[in-house]
């Protein structure tokens, strides 16, 4: 992620936080001036908005092996979210495991 700073001022402020994603995107949404589509945390709703996108073959497989940046431009564009968002989703599906990331959840289905 060296050539991406917004990645890396992503990094910098998850390890400012503990290391607690949910509070990075929060933070991280307010200063993009993002705005969720519905009335729930924000992380979740990156994970929806996302998970379509990072559980395509191409994207879960280079996600697994741990090589998050290449994922970073492409799920921001096609998920239209700020840089920054994106590598929180993508820390986040890595950190739990992409096989488990892209189940569907059985309380949303």
């Amino acid at each position: 992620m060296a050539d991406n700073q917004d990645a890396l001022d992503t990094l910098d402020l998850i390890e400012q936080r503990n290391g607690n994603l949910e509070t990075a995107a929060k933070i991280l949404a307010i200063r993009a001036g993002y705005e969720p589509s519905r009335k729930s945390n924000i992380l979740d709703d990156l994970l929806e908005k996302s998970r379509k996108i990072i559980c395509q073959e191409e994207f879960r497989e280079v996600l697994a092996a741990g090589i998050i940046p290449i994922v970073l431009e492409p799920l921001a564009i096609s998920a239209a979210i700020p840089p920054g968002l994106a590598s929180v989703v993508a820390i986040y599906a890595f950190k739990i495991g992409v096989k488990k990331f892209c189940q569907v959840p059985d309380s949303e289905s």
